[in-house]
């Protein structure tokens, strides 16, 4: 039987299921889209409703023009042989948050392009009353969206001016009642870590160490994670940990930072700034490393960028010239690390470079994997950030331990007389470190200027495209240098097992793109 109001028949429109929840929404209170859609079907068989598609969408509507969905069926009423005639959704606040686009959704009814609008949560009527009524929910759900967000800004800041950070509470440290951080019981066995880090282990052995001694924390249990779960330390996230300046009493989030240990709430630092400063000299970043030339002049393409697949350790193997049974050189790296049992010490660059050639040769990217990166890009610009905060402390650590280092072998140098032996190699170091010094100060730049602009994380579609799309043939038509720049735009840096297969560590977005075509895409976790 048809549904009737006054002389329209609702069970003749075709009708378009829309639902949304945008990671902005306010945690729990809003129905999933599941939910949505279950509700809004059911609705529709008990009012006989003709619902022809169903788009889903986890945009934000709080800003105009960002959601392809909403589009999508706007173009489409718009248009006069449309595929639909009305819109069904669970409420007015998942159609628009902004009064551009509630707006235009009542023009649409005003000039009978949509001809009607069904909500389980709300009752519209195609008149005069029913559409103020439809516009002062679009205008309320604006002015929530924009509270809601000012008010989690003003509430970030505060916490982090009172000594309060987002997140999870870090490897060693609890969160009290006032959501402060305090030493739980992995605190020691962290701290000793460090202090084997800065005596100069790796940090693979540190890790096992930590594994020994049982270092492991346990997941919170919140609205997604029912259970709590037990996760212990790995490669990575010690590689984040050393990194990160909290341990001597900086918080790094992504609008400031602020010194723990100037605030009345009894912080207790892990360790000094002086023992943080020691462990980010030890700490090469491998992706960054400018490309250098021997003595003799000879350049080797990703120095400091291959890494043993057997040993694990920290130490990149070494690149060199290998003499083949026919008599030409080629280009190898070996393994120098002593401990190591690799078979064959010295693996020659080919088998890196032909199987890379193969990988690259899969990096095939459209428009849609650009707009999956700028959508990831959008997500975690303010995660990027704090990476690049944590980056730079890390950064102004070396160089401060750098330049400590370089007085004293100044003073050295100055109390040697020329003809002393030592004079030569103490000049020679002093100039290498001059030369890391100029380098450090260059990414510290690098880094500062994309804070004051994120935009600048940010690649522009066209380079986008045009790096992804034609790597493989740079790759295989460039210089060794040409090569060492693109695998150091696209790699963190390489790892080749004993029996010479490599894997690879890319940088974002190119992790993420290659997973998602299920490409092989990165190194196996390091223990």
């Amino acid at each position: 039987m048809a549904s009737l109001l006054g002389d329209t028949d609702f069970t003749k429109f075709r009708y378009v299921l829309y639902a949304r929840k945008s990671t902005e929404d306010e945690g729990s209170q809003m129905r999933s889209i599941k939910d949505q859609i279950k509700v809004c079907k059911e609705y529709a068989e008990r009012n006989n409703l003709n619902v022809v598609a169903i788009i889903k969408e986890d945009k934000s509507a709080k800003v105009a023009n960002k959601r392809s969905g909403f589009n999508e069926v706007v173009s489409e009423l718009e248009t006069k042989d449309g595929k639909y005639d009305a819109i069904l959704s669970y409420a007015p606040d998942r159609l628009a948050r902004n009064m551009l686009e509630g707006g235009l959704l009542i023009n649409l009814v005003d000039d009978e392009k949509i001809k009607d609008l069904k909500f389980p949560t709300h009752h519209f009527t195609n008149d005069p009353s029913g559409k103020l009524t439809l516009g002062i929910m679009f205008s309320i759900s604006k002015h929530f969206s924009d509270a809601l967000s000012r008010g989690v800004k003003r509430g970030n800041q505060g916490n982090l001016e009172e000594g309060i950070s987002a997140g999870v509470a870090r490897w060693g440290y609890d969160r009290d009642a006032n959501g402060h951080d305090r030493p739980n019981e992995m605190f020691d066995l962290i701290k000793e870590g460090w202090e084997m880090r800065a005596s100069g282990e790796t940090i693979a052995s540190v890790v096992k160490f930590w594994k020994r001694n049982n270092v492991h924390r346990m997941t919170k249990i919140n609205r997604k994670n029912k259970v709590s779960k037990r996760k212990e330390m790995t490669y990575s996230t010690a590689t984040k940990l050393f990194k990160s300046p909290f341990y001597y009493g900086i918080l790094v989030q992504s609008e400031q930072e602020v010194d723990l240990r100037l605030l009345p709430i009894n912080f207790e630092p892990m360790i000094s700034e002086e023992l943080y400063n020691q462990v980010q000299s030890l700490s090469e970043n491998r992706s960054k490393l400018k490309p250098k030339t021997s003595k003799k002049g000879i350049f080797y393409p990703f120095r400091n960028m291959v890494f043993c697949g057997v040993c694990r350790g920290d130490i990149p193997m070494r690149p060199g010239k290998n003499k083949s049974s026919s008599g030409s050189y080629g280009l190898t790296y070996r393994c120098d690390n002593k401990p190591c049992d690799r078979k064959v010490k010295s693996v020659r660059a080919k088998y890196i470079l032909d199987d890379l050639y193969k990988v690259l040769d899969t990096l095939k990217f459209t428009e849609k994997e650009y707009n999956q990166y700028s959508k990831r890009m959008e997500e975690f610009t303010a995660e990027k950030i704090v990476e690049l905060r944590t980056e730079k402390r890390s950064l102004t650590g070396r160089k401060s331990n750098l330049e400590s280092s370089f007085k004293t072998k100044s003073r050295q140098l100055a109390e040697l007389g020329k003809s002393s032996p030592a004079f030569t190699t103490l000049e020679t170091d002093l100039e290498v470190m001059q030369d890391e010094l100029l380098d450090l100060e260059d990414e510290i730049a690098k880094i500062e200027a994309k804070l004051v602009n994120p935009t600048k994380i940010k690649m522009t579609k066209d380079k986008f495209l045009n790096l992804a799309n034609t790597a493989s043939d740079k790759m295989r038509a460039g210089t060794p240098l040409e090569k060492d720049v693109l695998a150091r735009i696209m790699l963190l840096n390489f790892t080749i097992d004993d029996e010479r297969a490599p894997s690879y560590l890319w940088k974002e977005p190119f992790d993420s793109l290659l997973k998602a075509k299920n490409i092989r895409s990165g190194a196996r976790e390091r223990t």
